[in-house]
Parts: structure tokens; sequence; C-alpha cells
């Protein structure tokens, strides 16, 4: 048996000669080796590479779950990159313990790919025959993935760890380093807690910059509000009151999915691509629309376990000097309210009866404070506002704005939370004018967000106005 260095180590003069005389050896193309037609069947997480000089082959070192031999014809995949692709390989040596072997089951060992230093071969890249299951691969992945980042690393990663890392590995090795020191957290030292944050803290902002310079991500779109849709959580607490958890939306990596379309109803639910496009603010000018327009408190990625505030992706937008005619008119204290009551639908359970009426008092108190656009169509011209937004109208100026069949045989007035919403009713002939619901509802009932996806608003009776009222005082 040769000696493992000879095996990992450089080739004799006249060997190099050779190989450089050769043909080059194309991964997509079987080798001497493949052709022995060595079988069996392994999987494999890459933990670690080591370059060979003189050499474009590559040794790596990870656990294997199988058994592998010199000469088998492997697949190698970057399982958490969104654009990885798999390519075909041949195994040239293995070692365990610096020791030369002829095969190796279910333990750590060393593996010499042919032109393994041609690809990407990476931290969590895996290793493995054509008969291994999707499953099987993403196991040897996340199982890599916390070995070195969680176990060994402590997540105490340098710039350059973090840079080779892929959306899914950050938040991946996030989600078990979480699970890994909540499981120890009561053995852990305030300052070792803190030092934790930090390295969270840092990976987060790594993890930003990541998915705002992504070709796309996918994110849940709820097909009754026809918004991303928010997760939260109603929490009972010491006092028997109740809370609710920040709102989030989920966004996910490329390559998960297609695992969360199967996940989530195809009734309720759509697994939609945003794209950056090629000014690279696709997906930007989305979370900023999601944030200050529906009102979404951050991003959860892949998990809940993993979330982002909102300002740490889109600054919140800052009107300080900006004139009051200049400021855009948004709502997202009210939106967010209104959606979480739209995904939840009538509720039919005790414990969906609470979440209403804990969301419909927040919305309640939203609603009394907020501003609205109501589409306005004019017969003469409108002079210009002043500084403040105010315009004093010529005597006999005739105006026109839309109403609608309501409730309890009154007609109500479309308003709107904010241009976006009015412009998928209404075309560019259409201006607006600003009212609360206070300033329509003694004369009419007030349809707020009146779309295609009703449920992203509410009706607002005189009856039901004058309760909320009553609701915010108390």
């Amino acid at each position: 048996m040769r000696k493992l260095w000879d095996l990992f180590g450089k080739k004799e003069d006249k060997q190099v000669a050779e190989q450089q005389n050769a043909k080059e050896t194309k991964l997509t193309e079987a080798s001497s080796a493949d052709q022995k037609l060595v079988s069996g069947s392994f999987v494999y997480g890459v933990q670690d590479t080591f370059k060979l000089l003189n050499s474009n082959d590559l040794v790596v070192v990870g656990r294997v779950k199988g058994t592998v031999y010199p000469g088998m014809a492997v697949y190698v995949s970057n399982f958490g990159d969104d654009n990885g692709s798999i390519l075909v390989t041949t195994v040239l040596g293995l070692e365990i313990d610096q020791t030369p072997v002829d095969t190796a089951t279910d333990c750590l060992v060393a593996l010499k790919l042919e032109a393994g230093q041609k690809v990407d071969i990476k931290i969590g890249s895996i290793v493995h025959t054509r008969d291994i299951s999707t499953k099987e691969v993403h196991d040897a992945y996340i199982s890599a993935i916390g070995d070195v980042y969680v176990l060994r690393k402590n997540l105490d990663l340098s710039d350059d760890e973090i840079a080779s890392m892929s959306i899914t590995d950050c938040t991946e090795a996030w989600r078990l380093f979480n699970w890994f020191h909540s499981k120890n957290s009561a053995n852990e030292s305030e300052e070792e807690k803190l030092a934790n944050r930090e390295k969270i803290e840092k990976l987060a902002c790594a993890l930003c910059k990541k998915i705002l310079a992504a070709d796309e991500i996918y994110t849940v779109f709820n097909k009754v509000t026809g918004e991303p849709h928010m997760f939260s959580h109603t929490i009972k607490q010491d006092n028997d009151s109740y809370m609710c958890t920040p709102p989030d939306i989920m966004i996910i990596s490329k390559v998960y999915s297609k695992q969360y379309e199967a996940m989530y109803s195809a009734d309720q639910f759509e697994i939609r691509k945003i794209e950056n496009g090629t000014n690279k603010d696709g997906i930007y000018n989305f979370l900023g629309s999601t944030f200050y327009l529906n009102g979404a408190c951050g991003v959860a990625i892949l998990s809940e376990q993993t979330a982002i505030d909102a300002s740490k992706l889109v600054p919140k937008p800052d009107y300080g000097d900006t004139p009051q005619i200049n400021i855009p008119v948004t709502n997202p204290d009210l939106m967010r309210w209104m959606l979480l009551i739209g995904q939840l639908g009538h509720p039919e359970t005790p414990d969906t009866e609470l979440i209403y009426k804990l969301y419909y008092r927040f919305m309640s108190i939203e609603m009394t404070k907020a501003m609205f656009i109501i589409p306005m169509q004019s017969e003469g011209e409108i002079p210009t506002a002043d500084k403040n937004g105010k315009t004093v109208l010529k005597e006999g100026l005739q105006i026109n704005f839309p109403t609608m069949k309501g409730k309890y045989n009154r007609d109500a007035v479309r308003m709107f939370t904010d241009w976006k919403r009015l412009n998928m009713e209404y075309g560019p002939e259409w201006s607006g004018f600003l009212q609360p619901v206070s300033g329509m509802i003694d004369v009419l009932d007030c349809a707020i967000n009146a779309t295609k996806y009703p449920a992203s608003g509410c009706y607002i009776s005189k009856d039901m106005y004058e309760e909320m009222i009553k609701m915010v005082a108390n």
C-alpha cells in the first residue's frame, strides 16, 4: 500500500510532466478510475478542504454515511447555493487518521477528488453516489454546517468565511446555533450570552447584504389578501393579558422554494419569486413596500427562529425635512392589523375568536387616527396646494368621487390607505384628497381598500365606527 503522503501530496516530476501532457479530464466525463465500475453507496458532507500543489485534485475532509472506496464515480453539489450545479468526478484515494485505507464506512475520512479544484467545493458541499435521495443530501448538508460552524467554530466566523457562505448556509448555521445554545443556556454566563448575540448580529448583518444582492428570493404570499403572508403569534402573559409578536414575512432561498411549495396549501398560499432585476433594486423595493406600506415588522428567513428587523434591511423613510405636500400617504400601522384580520378570516374557535378581538382592538386604535385617499375627479382646475397640503377650492367647482352600494341601505365612499391600493382600481386620470373616516362617516359608510382583495381592507359603518371610538377611549 502506498503511503498517504504519496497519495495526497506532491507527485514526482515525471508524473507531473505526464499529467501536463495528457488530455485534461473533465468533471462531467468518466475517468479511468470511474471505468473500473467500483460499486457502493454513500453520502458525505464536506467539513474542510485542502489544495494540492501542482495538481487540480482536491482533498476534502468530512463524515461519510455509507461506504466509500477509491475509484467510485461520485456527484458533488453545493446544496445550499441558489445556482449550484451537480458535477461528476472520481474518488482517487482515502485517509483515516492520516493513514491510507482502501475503504471507509460511517466515519470521519479524507477523500482525494479528481480535479476537485476546478469547482467551488466548500464547507457544506456534498459528495454522494447517484442512488442517494434528496433528503439524504439535505441531512448531510445540515450535519456538515452544524458540525463546522456550530460545534467546531461556535459561530465565531471570519469575514472571509462568511463571504463564502450562501443565504441558506448563513441561515442554517444561525438556526442550528440558536437550537444548540437554547439547550445549554442555563449553563451560560451573561458574558457568554452577550458574545453569542454579537456573533448572531455579525452574521445577520452579512445576511442582509446577501439578501439585497441576490438575483432572486422567494416569499409566502397569501391568496386571500394578495400580499406577503404575515407570521405572528399571540402569547398569554403572566398577568393574563395577551400580546402579539411583531408580524414578519417569510423569505425563502431558491434552493428551498420547492420544499416550501409542498408545505403550504396551494389553495391559500403561493410561493412567489421576487426578482432583483438589472438595477439590483427589486428586492429592496419589495421589502420597502412590505414594511412601510403593509406594516410587516421584519423578515423570517426559512424559519421564524431566524428573523431580522425591517430597519436592518430597509431604513424607515425619514420625512423630517420634507414638505407635508410631498410626503406619500401611507398607513402601515393600520394595514398591519387589517391584513392579519384578513388572513385569519371568520373566527370559528375560542382561540381564533380571542386573536380576532386582539387584532380588532389594535385596528380600531389605528383606524381612528388614519388619513385615507378618496379618489377624485373635478370639472375644472384645482388650485395648487400650499406647503402643508391644504387647498382652497373655488366657488362652483364640481368634484366627483366614487361611491358604491354599501350595507344596511347606505351608500359607501371608497377610501384607500395608500396610492398602491388606489391605483389597483383607478387610472392616472384620477387624483385624490385626504379624509379621515370621521370626515365622511356621518354621510356615508366607508369602504376601505375595496379592491379585488377585499380582505386587505374593511367596511366601516357608522355604528361600527362609534363602537371603535368607545373601545379606544376605554
